[in-house]
C-alpha cells in the first residue's frame, strides 16, 4: 500500500466534488446552514439552538468528515 493513497471517506458526506476544474475548487454534497445556531435570530422567527445543541449538531457533521468547507453563517 502505497502512503499516497487516500484513505476512504468516512461517509457520502465527506467524498468532496469538484465544483470549478479550472479554480480546483472542491466542496463537500451537503453544506449546514447555520443561521439556527444560538439565538439572535429567534425574535424574527428563524429558529434557535442552545449552546449544547449547537456543539451536538457541529459534532455530528464534523464526525461525518465534513470539515473543510461549506458552513453558511
Amino acid at each position: 500500500m502505497s502512503i499516497f493513497t487516500p484513505q476512504p471517506p468516512i461517509s457520502q458526506l465527506a467524498r468532496y466534488r469538484t465544483l470549478s476544474t479550472l479554480a480546483g475548487v472542491r466542496v463537500s454534497p451537503i453544506q449546514l446552514g447555520a443561521m439556527s445556531i444560538g439565538n439572535k435570530w429567534q425574535d424574527l422567527g428563524m429558529g434557535s439552538m442552545d449552546q449544547e445543541g449547537s456543539f451536538k449538531l457541529l459534532d455530528a457533521y464534523f464526525d461525518l468528515g465534513v470539515s473543510k468547507n461549506c458552513i453558511s453563517w
